[in-house]
């Protein structure tokens, strides 16, 4: 018999009435099996019921969340990711999978991926409470895990839910201001908050954080009077930092690499630290001789380099006009007295001298040239004391930092470290992470 297109309209319709409350059945089937075998610790068994609830049901966040925690139940770690992540994938509202999958990140030490999965926590939750809960872990986590500059975006939620004031929040954000270079705006933070903290072992962090915001304001007495107000060995070791020794090294070590600039900087906050320090003013003068007006000796050496005609004379002449420009910071002009240096006997190529220098003239002009593969090379020499060999990774490693290579950067400071270059090593791994945080951030606010 022939039906007409009503007839088969309405048995379309009773067919999908009939298998809907069935489908939902089968999956209720399912899982009461799967708890049954769960109660008896048959957990593959469970997992397949699991299975079949999911195929019945694939958009209940429930029955994936209950696969996951069995997973968990055998330590099965990543097969509960991936079940958690499939839970949020057909059920994007449920945000008790993102919470599960913010502690699984978090226990893995994958803070990128535990704070990503915990902010879509709060996104989806809606109780204030928890929505606290999870913003507070999230700042904990890039805490722990030296991210400090991404947690600008979390303190303010935080703070616009409105609820008790966190002592730990002021501190947290003064933490970020300073790692952005914000002094003034930690030490504001910190300001009302550090007098009712005790001076008591474990809580060194926050004077740490006053201390710092006090110090690169330049304000060095006071700085040191709240290091006094706290003597345990951990606040000790972690105020190294604030010392004229340890500014000294520095100035010492950029000085024996020939970034004069940065010598200098480094000069002026030993001095201000303590302005008696007389190492200090020795290495002060010499930088002072370093960086006098130059420009009337050099354009002497000019007229004297081309009157001479004796090729070894021509030469150290060459060789003068080079380390005057580079004093100069005119690093292009020394690059080039560096090159005809090179050129005029068979023996100044070979110079160890003159490929470092030019190395740090190609630093300076933020390109990587000869003389820096060159010196990648001679760090490989037997012959190479180690002194030289930390001076020559530690120059490399500055190439690769300022054309923005960072993991070649990190490699070659690795390889320096130790001896008079390990504080400046320290220096430049927090600067070269500073840049790349920055980095970061400016790509996210895109």
């Amino acid at each position: 018999m022939k039906l007409s297109k009503f007839h088969i309209i309405l048995s379309i319709i009773c067919s999908f009435l009939f298998y809907a409350p069935v489908s939902g059945q089968n999956a209720n089937d399912y899982l009461e099996k799967a708890d049954f075998l769960l109660a008896n610790n048959r957990y593959q068994e469970a997992l397949d019921m699991l299975d079949q609830a999911i195929n019945a049901s694939p958009k209940d966040g429930n029955i994936y969340f209950k696969k996951a925690n069995t997973y968990l139940a055998v330590t099965k770690f990543g097969d509960a990711i991936k079940t958690l992540e499939d839970c949020v994938e057909a059920d994007p509202n449920y945000y008790r999978a993102y919470e599960m999958l913010g502690d699984l990140y978090s226990q893995r030490k994958q803070p990128i991926k535990s704070v990503k999965y915990y902010d879509l926590a709060y996104q989806k939750d809606p109780s204030i409470d928890q929505k606290y809960l999870y913003k507070l872990k999230i700042i904990d986590i890039l805490d722990q895990a030296n991210r400090h500059r991404f947690s600008k975006k979390h303190i303010d939620d935080v703070r616009k839910l409105n609820l008790v004031e966190s002592f730990d929040l002021d501190y947290y954000e003064a933490m970020y201001w300073n790692e952005m270079g914000h002094p003034e705006k930690a030490e504001e933070l910190m300001a009302k908050i550090i007098g009712d903290i005790e001076p008591l072992s474990g809580n060194e962090r926050y004077y740490f954080q006053y201390i710092w915001a006090l110090f690169e304001g330049g304000k060095y007495a006071e700085a040191k009077e709240w290091m006094d107000k706290i003597t345990t060995s951990e606040a000790e070791s972690m105020f190294m930092i604030f010392q004229e020794d340890y500014y000294f090294n520095l100035a010492q070590t950029y000085f024996t690499i020939m970034d004069y600039e940065k010598s200098q900087s480094m000069i002026d906050v030993t001095l201000g630290i303590n302005s008696s320090y007389i190492e200090a003013f020795d290495l002060q003068k010499q930088l002072a001789a370093i960086r006098t007006d130059k420009s009337k000796v050099i354009a002497a050496q000019d007229r004297a380099l081309m009157a001479e005609k004796d090729i070894k004379k021509r030469s150290a002449k060459l060789l003068d006009l080079a380390t005057l420009n580079y004093q100069s910071m005119d690093f292009a002009t020394s690059y080039i007295h560096l090159e005809e240096f090179q050129k005029a006997l068979p023996q100044n190529e070979r110079n160890l001298n003159v490929i470092f220098m030019k190395t740090m003239c190609e630093k300076s002009l933020g390109e990587i040239g000869v003389a820096t593969e060159k010196l990648k090379k001679v760090i490989h020499n037997p012959t190479i004391k180690p002194p030289t060999k930390a001076k020559y990774n530690f120059a490399i490693a500055l190439v690769y930092k300022e054309i923005g290579d960072y993991k070649s950067a990190e490699n070659f400071l690795k390889a320096a470290y130790g001896g008079s270059f390990k504080n400046a090593v320290r220096y430049e791994f927090a600067e070269i992470q500073r840049l790349k945080d920055i980095k970061e951030l400016e790509a996210l606010n895109k």
